[in-house]
């Protein structure tokens, strides 16, 4: 899916985690993860809307990143197979 995203002309950035039960810990790695990167994505191609993307346990976190961190809007999300809750 990120390759398809990619080839088409979107800009993504991947942030690879940790499987654990711990889901806040998890989402606190994955905001840090992409927030290390987002000020030179944003100096390089200027404001850009940031869209959540995830499969399985991807999309919960997604869904946990929105939800409960508002520091980290997001303009939306895709939520691939959300099954594991």
């Amino acid at each position: 899916v990120l390759e398809s995203l990619s080839e088409k002309g979107y800009l993504v950035v991947a942030t690879p985690f940790h499987l654990s039960f711990d889901y806040i810990s998890t989402c606190d790695a994955v905001i840090d993860r992409f927030e290390r990167i987002a000020p030179m994505l944003a100096r390089q191609y200027g404001a850009v809307p940031v869209v959540g993307v995830g499969h399985s346990c991807g999309s919960l976190l997604q869904l946990l990143i929105t939800s409960l961190f508002p520091d980290t809007p997001r303009a939306a999300n895709a939520l691939i197979s959300f099954n594991n809750k």
